[in-house]
């Protein structure tokens, strides 16, 4: 079944409803969803709930309480969670993979086509300095790998100095790389542009229940 048809908070909702089922054995609440994936409000939720179960990823009735049932039958991907990565104080783990095992090695499903990439990966957050831009600690950041990156894009950067991986905002002036936290209780990073790997872009955010 293609999913070109959905927009982000349609692939949001499907995600949250999964991970919520996985952990409490029921389906979530509409307000529970609303919360969960950061909607204006229920009436939202309900209708792309009713635009999902029309196009067959979710089956929903009216009349019971937590009745959700998703589609199995929707295809998926499985994106390797390859390690933790910091939003607070760098931790030692080099974000590089060379071979995934999905019998033995931790992964996420997610619609097949969340952004066309073959090579996306998943690194769960450690942290709370991009607290801000609504990413928490024990969150997920699915990541598209790259080199490079633009002013104001959330990467994921290997400093091989330090041996240390840290979530940030990128920013390039005046020669210096600033690796920029989203919380105020943090303070940016200044460091000269060959002391920073750009290991990859995150391109979702699968919030914890």
């Amino acid at each position: 079944m293609c999913m070109s048809n959905l927009n982000e908070k349609q692939k949001n909702i499907l995600q949250f409803i999964e991970n919520y089922y996985l952990e409490y054995g029921i389906s979530p609440s509409i307000r529970e969803i609303q919360k969960g994936c950061n909607i204006t409000s229920t009436s939202v939720v309900d209708y792309n709930l009713k635009s999902l179960q029309k196009n067959g990823y979710l089956n929903k009735r009216s009349d019971i309480s937590r009745a959700i049932k998703l589609n199995k039958n929707v295809q998926s991907v499985k994106i390797p969670i390859i390690s933790n990565i910091a939003a607070g104080e760098p931790l030692m783990v080099n974000p590089d993979y060379n071979s995934f095992n999905e019998d033995t090695d931790p992964y996420i499903e997610l619609p097949n086509n969340i952004e066309n990439e073959p090579d996306l990966y998943a690194l769960k957050v450690k942290g709370d300095s991009m607290i801000d831009a609504l990413i928490a600690n024990d969150d997920i950041v699915i990541m598209k790998p790259e080199a490079v990156a633009n002013n104001g894009e959330m990467i994921a950067a290997w400093l091989p100095n330090n041996e240390e991986t840290t979530l940030k905002r990128f920013y390039f002036t005046d020669n210096k790389v600033e690796l920029r936290p989203e919380n105020s209780n943090y303070e940016s990073l200044f460091l000269d542009p060959k002391d920073v790997i750009i290991k990859g872009k995150v391109v979702g955010v699968i919030r914890k229940v």
